[in-house]
Protein backbone atom coordinates (compact mmCIF):
# COMPACT_ATOMS: atom_id res chain seq x y z
CA UNK A 1 0.00 0.00 0.00
CA UNK A 2 1.35 3.43 -0.97
CA UNK A 3 0.67 6.78 0.71
CA UNK A 4 1.28 10.12 -1.00
CA UNK A 5 4.16 12.17 0.46
CA UNK A 6 3.35 15.32 2.46
CA UNK A 7 4.62 18.87 2.05
CA UNK A 8 6.13 18.67 5.55
CA UNK A 9 8.20 15.60 4.66
CA UNK A 10 9.33 17.27 1.44
CA UNK A 11 10.56 20.29 3.40
CA UNK A 12 12.31 18.00 5.91
CA UNK A 13 13.99 16.09 3.09
CA UNK A 14 15.18 19.34 1.52
CA UNK A 15 16.63 20.66 4.78
CA UNK A 16 18.50 17.41 5.44
CA UNK A 17 19.89 17.47 1.92
CA UNK A 18 20.98 21.12 2.08
CA UNK A 19 22.81 20.54 5.36
CA UNK A 20 24.56 17.38 3.99
CA UNK A 21 23.22 15.47 6.98
CA UNK A 22 24.19 12.08 5.53
CA UNK A 23 27.84 13.14 5.32
CA UNK A 24 27.79 14.25 8.94
CA UNK A 25 26.39 10.86 9.95
CA UNK A 26 28.94 9.09 7.74
CA UNK A 27 31.85 10.88 9.44
CA UNK A 28 30.52 9.95 12.89
CA UNK A 29 30.13 6.32 11.84
CA UNK A 30 33.66 6.08 10.51
CA UNK A 31 35.23 7.84 13.50
CA UNK A 32 32.91 6.28 16.14
CA UNK A 33 31.90 9.72 17.37
CA UNK A 34 28.35 8.90 18.44
CA UNK A 35 27.32 9.35 22.05
CA UNK A 36 27.45 5.98 23.77
CA UNK A 37 25.23 7.08 26.66
CA UNK A 38 21.48 6.62 26.13
CA UNK A 39 19.28 9.69 26.18
CA UNK A 40 17.04 9.54 29.26
CA UNK A 41 13.26 9.26 28.92
CA UNK A 42 11.54 12.56 28.17
CA UNK A 43 9.78 14.23 31.10
CA UNK A 44 6.53 14.18 29.10
CA UNK A 45 6.52 10.36 29.17
CA UNK A 46 6.10 10.45 32.94
CA UNK A 47 2.75 12.21 32.48
CA UNK A 48 1.29 9.27 30.56
CA UNK A 49 3.23 6.32 31.96
CA UNK A 50 5.02 4.93 34.98
CA UNK A 51 8.71 4.51 34.24
CA UNK A 52 11.02 2.11 36.07
CA UNK A 53 14.71 1.42 35.51
CA UNK A 54 16.50 -1.90 35.95
CA UNK A 55 19.78 -3.40 34.77
CA UNK A 56 20.72 -6.42 32.68
CA UNK A 57 24.41 -7.26 32.38
CA UNK A 58 25.16 -3.75 33.65
CA UNK A 59 23.07 -2.18 30.86
CA UNK A 60 20.03 -0.01 31.51
CA UNK A 61 16.52 -1.22 30.69
CA UNK A 62 13.47 1.01 31.02
CA UNK A 63 10.00 -0.41 31.54
CA UNK A 64 7.24 1.98 30.47
CA UNK A 65 3.72 1.22 31.76
CA UNK A 66 0.81 3.39 30.62
CA UNK A 67 -1.13 4.95 33.48
CA UNK A 68 -4.72 3.87 34.21
CA UNK A 69 -4.57 1.00 31.77
CA UNK A 70 -4.46 -2.79 31.69
CA UNK A 71 -2.18 -3.55 28.73
CA UNK A 72 -2.58 -6.78 26.80
CA UNK A 73 0.60 -6.22 24.78
CA UNK A 74 4.25 -6.01 25.82
CA UNK A 75 6.58 -4.32 23.33
CA UNK A 76 10.34 -4.74 23.23
CA UNK A 77 11.57 -1.67 21.36
CA UNK A 78 15.05 -1.90 19.82
CA UNK A 79 16.46 1.45 18.75
CA UNK A 80 18.40 2.18 15.59
CA UNK A 81 21.85 3.72 15.35
CA UNK A 82 23.89 1.36 13.15
CA UNK A 83 24.78 -0.68 16.27
CA UNK A 84 27.18 2.09 17.34
CA UNK A 85 24.85 4.93 18.43
CA UNK A 86 22.62 4.83 21.47
CA UNK A 87 18.99 5.73 22.20
CA UNK A 88 18.22 9.29 21.10
CA UNK A 89 15.55 11.83 22.02
CA UNK A 90 13.80 10.94 18.78
CA UNK A 91 13.56 7.31 19.84
CA UNK A 92 11.90 8.42 23.05
CA UNK A 93 9.47 10.47 20.95
CA UNK A 94 8.30 7.38 19.12
CA UNK A 95 8.19 5.34 22.33
CA UNK A 96 5.87 7.96 23.82
CA UNK A 97 3.66 7.95 20.71
CA UNK A 98 3.36 4.16 20.90
CA UNK A 99 2.41 4.37 24.58
CA UNK A 100 -0.22 7.02 23.90
CA UNK A 101 -1.72 5.36 20.84
CA UNK A 102 -1.49 1.62 21.55
CA UNK A 103 -1.19 1.57 25.38
CA UNK A 104 1.24 -1.36 25.69
CA UNK A 105 3.95 -1.98 28.25
CA UNK A 106 7.23 -1.08 26.52
CA UNK A 107 10.73 -2.23 27.32
CA UNK A 108 13.46 0.08 26.01
CA UNK A 109 16.88 -1.56 26.43
CA UNK A 110 20.28 0.09 26.28
CA UNK A 111 21.72 -2.94 24.49
CA UNK A 112 25.51 -3.35 24.00
CA UNK A 113 27.03 -1.25 21.22
CA UNK A 114 30.06 -1.63 18.97
CA UNK A 115 32.99 -1.37 18.94
CA UNK A 116 33.10 -1.57 22.74
CA UNK A 117 31.00 -4.76 22.38
CA UNK A 118 30.27 -7.03 19.44
CA UNK A 119 27.17 -8.70 18.06
CA UNK A 120 27.60 -11.78 20.26
CA UNK A 121 27.49 -9.58 23.36
CA UNK A 122 24.33 -7.97 22.04
CA UNK A 123 22.66 -11.34 21.51
CA UNK A 124 23.66 -12.50 25.00
CA UNK A 125 21.98 -9.40 26.38
CA UNK A 126 18.87 -10.01 24.24
CA UNK A 127 18.59 -13.60 25.48
CA UNK A 128 18.49 -12.39 29.09
CA UNK A 129 16.10 -9.54 28.36
CA UNK A 130 13.63 -11.71 26.49
CA UNK A 131 13.73 -14.41 29.18
CA UNK A 132 12.92 -11.85 31.88
CA UNK A 133 10.04 -10.35 29.90
CA UNK A 134 8.55 -13.77 29.23
CA UNK A 135 8.87 -14.78 32.87
CA UNK A 136 7.14 -11.62 34.07
CA UNK A 137 4.35 -11.45 31.47
CA UNK A 138 3.31 -15.00 30.71
CA UNK A 139 -0.26 -13.99 29.85
CA UNK A 140 0.40 -11.17 27.39
CA UNK A 141 1.22 -10.85 23.72
CA UNK A 142 4.83 -9.90 23.06
CA UNK A 143 5.71 -7.68 20.12
CA UNK A 144 9.16 -6.74 18.80
CA UNK A 145 9.50 -3.26 17.26
CA UNK A 146 12.77 -2.02 15.81
CA UNK A 147 13.94 0.83 13.62
CA UNK A 148 16.95 0.72 11.28
CA UNK A 149 19.67 -1.40 12.96
CA UNK A 150 17.16 -2.16 15.69
CA UNK A 151 14.99 -3.66 12.96
CA UNK A 152 17.82 -5.87 11.78
CA UNK A 153 18.51 -6.98 15.35
CA UNK A 154 14.80 -7.64 15.86
CA UNK A 155 14.50 -9.94 12.86
CA UNK A 156 17.83 -11.65 13.45
CA UNK A 157 17.01 -12.35 17.09
CA UNK A 158 13.60 -13.74 16.13
CA UNK A 159 15.34 -16.18 13.77
CA UNK A 160 17.67 -17.20 16.59
CA UNK A 161 14.71 -17.89 18.90
CA UNK A 162 13.08 -19.98 16.19
CA UNK A 163 16.30 -21.89 15.49
CA UNK A 164 16.64 -22.71 19.21
CA UNK A 165 13.03 -23.85 19.52
CA UNK A 166 12.13 -21.03 21.93
CA UNK A 167 8.89 -19.09 22.18
CA UNK A 168 8.52 -16.47 19.48
CA UNK A 169 7.00 -13.00 19.75
CA UNK A 170 3.45 -12.61 18.47
CA UNK A 171 4.38 -9.95 15.95
CA UNK A 172 7.42 -8.13 14.52
CA UNK A 173 7.30 -4.50 13.33
CA UNK A 174 10.22 -3.12 11.33
CA UNK A 175 10.77 0.57 10.49
CA UNK A 176 13.37 1.05 7.71
CA UNK A 177 15.22 -2.11 8.79
CA UNK A 178 18.93 -2.69 8.11
CA UNK A 179 18.72 -6.26 6.85
CA UNK A 180 22.10 -6.81 5.19
CA UNK A 181 25.43 -5.66 6.64
CA UNK A 182 27.09 -6.55 3.33
CA UNK A 183 25.21 -3.76 1.54
CA UNK A 184 25.74 -5.69 -1.69
CA UNK A 185 22.23 -5.49 -3.16
CA UNK A 186 22.98 -4.07 -6.64
CA UNK A 187 19.96 -1.76 -6.41
CA UNK A 188 21.45 0.13 -3.47
CA UNK A 189 23.69 2.19 -5.76
CA UNK A 190 20.59 3.80 -7.25
CA UNK A 191 19.62 5.11 -3.82
CA UNK A 192 22.94 6.68 -2.77
CA UNK A 193 21.90 10.13 -3.98
CA UNK A 194 18.31 9.81 -2.77
CA UNK A 195 18.80 9.17 0.93
CA UNK A 196 19.56 12.20 3.09
CA UNK A 197 20.35 10.17 6.22
CA UNK A 198 22.71 7.32 5.29
CA UNK A 199 25.64 6.44 3.04
CA UNK A 200 26.98 3.02 2.14
CA UNK A 201 30.46 4.05 3.24
CA UNK A 202 29.26 4.98 6.70
CA UNK A 203 27.20 1.83 7.14
CA UNK A 204 30.05 -0.43 6.05
CA UNK A 205 32.30 1.18 8.67
CA UNK A 206 29.66 0.56 11.34
CA UNK A 207 29.09 -3.01 10.14
CA UNK A 208 32.78 -3.82 10.55
CA UNK A 209 32.75 -2.51 14.11
CA UNK A 210 29.69 -4.60 15.01
CA UNK A 211 30.30 -7.80 13.05
CA UNK A 212 34.08 -7.99 13.23
CA UNK A 213 35.48 -11.08 11.54
CA UNK A 214 32.14 -12.91 11.42
CA UNK A 215 30.76 -13.61 7.95
CA UNK A 216 28.22 -10.85 7.33
CA UNK A 217 25.95 -13.38 5.63
CA UNK A 218 25.31 -14.91 9.04
CA UNK A 219 21.52 -14.32 9.37
CA UNK A 220 21.93 -13.11 12.95
CA UNK A 221 23.94 -10.23 11.50
CA UNK A 222 22.12 -9.91 8.18
CA UNK A 223 18.67 -11.48 8.55
CA UNK A 224 17.90 -11.14 4.85
CA UNK A 225 20.03 -14.28 4.34
CA UNK A 226 18.00 -16.26 6.86
CA UNK A 227 14.90 -18.42 6.76
CA UNK A 228 11.62 -16.63 7.51
CA UNK A 229 9.48 -19.75 7.77
CA UNK A 230 7.75 -20.52 11.07
CA UNK A 231 8.15 -16.93 12.27
CA UNK A 232 5.29 -14.71 13.35
CA UNK A 233 3.76 -12.08 11.07
CA UNK A 234 6.20 -9.35 10.04
CA UNK A 235 5.14 -5.76 9.33
CA UNK A 236 7.54 -3.55 7.36
CA UNK A 237 7.52 0.20 6.77
CA UNK A 238 9.88 1.51 4.11
CA UNK A 239 10.42 4.65 2.00
CA UNK A 240 11.45 4.83 -1.64
CA UNK A 241 14.27 7.31 -0.90
CA UNK A 242 15.75 5.05 1.79
CA UNK A 243 19.18 3.60 1.08
CA UNK A 244 17.95 0.36 2.67
CA UNK A 245 14.72 0.25 0.65
CA UNK A 246 16.02 -2.39 -1.82
CA UNK A 247 16.42 -4.94 0.96
CA UNK A 248 12.95 -4.24 2.34
CA UNK A 249 11.64 -4.97 -1.15
CA UNK A 250 13.75 -8.13 -1.23
CA UNK A 251 12.24 -9.23 2.11
CA UNK A 252 8.79 -8.70 0.66
CA UNK A 253 9.63 -10.78 -2.42
CA UNK A 254 11.05 -13.61 -0.33
CA UNK A 255 7.99 -13.73 1.92
CA UNK A 256 5.59 -13.57 -1.02
CA UNK A 257 7.42 -16.37 -2.84
CA UNK A 258 7.10 -18.59 0.23
CA UNK A 259 3.56 -17.49 1.08
CA UNK A 260 4.73 -16.20 4.48
CA UNK A 261 2.71 -13.64 6.50
CA UNK A 262 3.88 -10.08 5.84
CA UNK A 263 2.37 -6.59 5.96
CA UNK A 264 4.31 -4.26 3.68
CA UNK A 265 3.89 -0.47 3.57
CA UNK A 266 5.88 1.56 1.07
CA UNK A 267 5.91 5.36 1.30
CA UNK A 268 6.97 7.31 -1.83
CA UNK A 269 10.01 9.58 -1.50
CA UNK A 270 10.43 9.00 2.24
CA UNK A 271 14.01 8.88 3.54
CA UNK A 272 15.62 6.45 5.96
CA UNK A 273 13.98 6.02 9.39
CA UNK A 274 11.44 8.75 8.76
CA UNK A 275 9.05 7.13 11.26
CA UNK A 276 11.07 8.44 14.24
CA UNK A 277 10.36 11.98 12.98
CA UNK A 278 7.05 11.74 14.80
CA UNK A 279 5.76 15.16 13.69
CA UNK A 280 5.58 14.00 10.05
CA UNK A 281 2.14 13.03 8.71
CA UNK A 282 3.70 9.86 7.33
CA UNK A 283 4.96 8.87 10.77
CA UNK A 284 1.52 9.46 12.27
CA UNK A 285 -0.02 7.38 9.50
CA UNK A 286 2.44 4.52 10.07
CA UNK A 287 1.74 4.43 13.81
CA UNK A 288 -2.01 4.36 13.15
CA UNK A 289 -1.41 1.33 10.95
CA UNK A 290 0.67 -0.33 13.65
CA UNK A 291 -2.13 0.24 16.15
CA UNK A 292 -4.74 -1.21 13.79
CA UNK A 293 -2.60 -4.28 13.11
CA UNK A 294 -1.59 -5.03 16.70
CA UNK A 295 -5.02 -4.64 18.29
CA UNK A 296 -6.51 -7.13 15.81
CA UNK A 297 -3.54 -9.53 15.60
Amino acid sequence: MKVAPSIVSHVMHTLLKITSFSKVVEKKMIENKFNKSPAPPKKSIYRVADVSLSYILERQVWEIKPKNSKPEIVVIFLHGGAYIANISKMHWNIVQKIVEMIRPIIYVPDYPLAPESNWKDTYTFMDELYWRVQEKYTDKKIVFIGDSAGGGLTLGFAQKLRDEGKNLPNHIVLFSPWLDLNMDNPEIKKYEDRDVILTTKGLMAAAQKYGGSTDFKNPYLSPIYGDFSKLCTITVFTGTNDLLHPDSKKLRELCLSQNLPLNYFEYPRMFHDWVIFTFLPESKDALKKVKSILVTD
